[in-house]
Order: C-alpha cells, then structure tokens, then sequence
C-alpha cells in the first residue's frame, strides 16, 4: 500500500530531478551492490529478483553471474531506466523488468532461488509483507538478502531522516524477529561499512 505523505527523490524517483538523484545514488551505492552480492553467493543457476531495482543497475552488473534476473519498482521512471538499461538481457529472455508494489509481488510461488532487496527497504510502508512476498516467491532452499543502510546499531542519529524520509529504523533483533515472522529459517546479520554508512546491516535468511 503506499503512503499518502510526498514521496522524495529518493522514494520514488521522478523526473530530470529523479534522473539525476540516480547518477548520486549508483556512485554511493557501489560498496552496498558488492556488499549484497557476496552475502547472497551468487551462482550461474541461479534467478534473481532486486524487489525496489531503481534503475536496474545492480541488476545489470550482476547479470552475468547469474541465469536470469528480475526487478520491480513503483516508480515509472526507474521500471523505464531498468528496462533500458538491461535491454539485451530483456531481449534475451532472461530478464524481466515490472513496474509494482513490493507487497504484491506479481509472480507465482517458487519462481526465484535469490531475493534482494536495498537502498529502499527501510523506507518500505509494510516491510514484513514484503518479505513474506519474497519469501512466497522464493524456491525451497532459495536465499533472501536485506540491505539495511541506516539503522539502530549504527550509532548515528536519524531522527530527521525517519520523518523526512518515512524510514523505519530497526535493532538487529527487530530484523531479526521481523525475518522469522516472514518465514525464514537460519537468519545471520553481517555488517559492512559505506559511504555515509558507518554500519549496514545484511540480514540473510533461507526458505527451508
């Protein structure tokens, strides 16, 4: 469901402003990408769906390590840049690129064998049904991976980000009981450093 409150640049990238808020956001994002990808060890079997892909760009630099890819988002520009951007693997048919909610997945159960999602997950307005969506969509044995960019544990002070931004911001244990109430079994928190991110949080968990 999405919120009634503006959404910024950074929610829902629209416009030449949203354009240009990518070209910042790829820069600063790199450590995150790296960061998601050794986590979710990726492998050349597997399918994988970014839940909230911005402009695909994660997506394309990891679509060679995989069998195929998949990315939704809400916002209609960044559906548009994620399709041009992995036009050829699109072509191919080994991609897919939707514009959607992340509560309403629009696939079938056990279509993926790794789920994503970063940079946006904190800002989600339903975070647990999101991850059971991506939990529902996952095969058995299949690997979520959770960015967590600002939160709890990370010792700064996001009072003016939580009401600007509509971010949630969660302990370990929080992310911890949110991932099992979605379903997931063997849940591990690791922790990375970023730019203006002195501790992320990866939370993995396994559709057992």
């Amino acid at each position: 469901m999405i919120s009634e409150r503006e959404k910024t640049q950074f929610e829902l990238p629209r416009g030449l402003l949203g354009r240009i808020t990518f070209i910042f956001m790829n820069r600063g994002h790199k450590s995150i990408y790296e960061n998601v990808a050794k986590v979710s060890e990726l492998k050349p079997e597997d399918d994988l769906l970014e839940v909230a892909c911005g402009n695909g760009h994660f997506l394309k630099k990891y679509a060679s390590h995989v069998h195929s890819i998949a990315g939704l988002d809400l916002s209609e520009l960044s559906v548009e840049l994620a399709t041009k951007r992995n036009k050829d693997r699109i072509a191919a048919g080994t991609a897919e690129i939707v514009q959607g909610d992340a509560s309403q997945l629009p696939w079938e159960d056990d279509k993926f064998s790794v789920t994503t999602a970063m940079a946006s997950f904190m800002m989600f307005p339903e975070p647990l049904e999101s991850l059971k969506e991506m939990y529902r969509v996952l095969r058995t044995g299949g690997r979520v991976v959770i960015c967590i960019e600002w939160n709890a544990e990370d010792g700064k002070d996001h009072s003016k980000d939580i009401k600007k931004y509509g971010m949630q911001l969660w302990t370990e244990g929080d992310v911890r009981e949110m991932m099992k109430n979605a379903g997931f079994s063997d849940v591990s928190i690791n922790y990375a450093r970023g730019m203006m991110m002195p501790k992320m949080m990866l939370a993995r968990g396994i559709k057992s």
